[in-house]
């Protein structure tokens, strides 16, 4: 097979894996925003090759020519909103926040409405949009990274490293190699392509081989994961677990600041990864600091609700449950109980 009949074999390939992903992903879970997302990326993955093959067509021999005619505008803005949705997917799945920032879903906007008027009026402020693709790509990769290793959920854990390799390639790359700093008149820009979409290719036949069977959307819904939490008053027949629970209930070790996984397992006795299956599974939590936060909220709520200490300032309560500092506490009280602890404590005070 010559050089550019196998280039275009690879972009076939690659356009029909996304659609097939995209439907299957679709197909499973209609309703869930992860799978959306996730359909929305790959139709986004097909919409970028297709038109990056009109784009490169001088490059290739007429006889592999397309024409995509008015749907050229359509199919670019579908490309360059693909940062956006990564990022809005890391929100989705690995953050634990409820809801997603807006003046970054008015950053989204405003990158959507320029990527329109950059292809139809001012096409000299296309480097604009481009760097708005790389923000919202790093603001992926925290998201993306930030909570790595207090995270329980192996699967979780897998797509996290998988998800890196798509914001790098999709946005870091394409992006900012394409539109920034190789000139688009550039023969490069054909090698980065072709090049890109072979590397498409590779995830997305490698996705759907580990989504041939099963429920798919599950695999996005890692909310799902079914909790099992100790029923109160009985002992764990687990040892590694029954020390586990003396360590939390007992012992109280979650008062200590600073206390890490690393650090748990050692008081434990455990590898860190048998103690992330440990939590997990058998006391149903899918992050170590929500964790922490349940055992130190509990007692931080104990002691607001006391009458006998009112007038015990608030930064002592939060050091005193193992909060190095109270914006911390603050924060942590909010995303559990949606309230500052100030007007918590005037309610339950108000209550008695």
């Amino acid at each position: 097979m010559n050089g550019p009949l196998m280039f275009l074999a690879i972009e076939v390939a690659t356009v029909v894996c996304a659609l097939l992903l995209a439907g299957r992903v679709v197909a499973s879970r209609p309703r869930l925003r992860t799978a959306q997302l996730t359909a929305l990326i790959a139709v986004n993955t097909a919409c970028a090759v297709v038109l990056a093959h009109q784009e490169y067509g001088a490059w290739a021999p007429a006889a592999f020519g397309i024409e995509v005619g008015g749907w050229a505008g359509v199919l670019n803005l579908a490309r360059n909103t693909t940062a956006g949705l990564i990022m809005l997917l890391c929100f989705s799945l690995f953050t634990d926040r409820r809801r997603f920032p807006r003046w970054l879903l008015a950053m989204f906007a405003l990158q959507v409405g320029l990527e329109v008027a950059t292809w139809t009026v001012w096409p000299r402020l296309a480097p604009l949009p481009a760097l708005m693709q790389t923000l919202f790509a790093a603001i992926a990769v925290y998201w993306t990274v930030a909570d790595w290793r207090a995270d329980l959920v192996e699967s979780r854990r897998r797509a996290r490293a998988v998800t890196l390799v798509v914001i790098g390639l999709v946005t870091l790359v394409s992006g900012l190699l394409t539109r920034v700093v190789i000139a688009p008149e550039s023969p490069a820009n054909y090698a980065v392509h072709i090049g890109l979409t072979g590397a498409y290719l590779a995830i997305l036949a490698s996705v759907l081989f580990q989504l041939t069977s099963g429920d798919v959307g599950a695999r996005l819904d890692f909310d799902a994961t079914p909790a099992r939490r100790k029923p109160p008053g009985v002992a764990p027949p687990d040892p590694a677990l029954a020390r586990l629970v003396a360590l939390l209930e007992t012992e109280r070790v979650w008062e200590e600041e600073g206390l890490s996984l690393r650090g748990l397992a050692a008081k434990v006795g455990l590898p860190e990864y048998r103690l992330r299956r440990l939590i997990h599974e058998e006391l149903g939590h899918r992050n170590f600091n929500a964790l922490l936060h349940e055992h130190r909220i509990a007692e931080a709520c104990r002691q607001l609700s006391d009458p006998a200490l009112a007038r015990t300032p608030i930064l002592t309560i939060a050091l005193s449950v193992g909060y190095a500092s109270v914006n911390t506490f603050n924060r942590g009280f909010r995303e559990i109980l949606g309230v500052a602890p100030s007007e918590w404590r005037a309610a339950a005070l108000a209550a008695k």
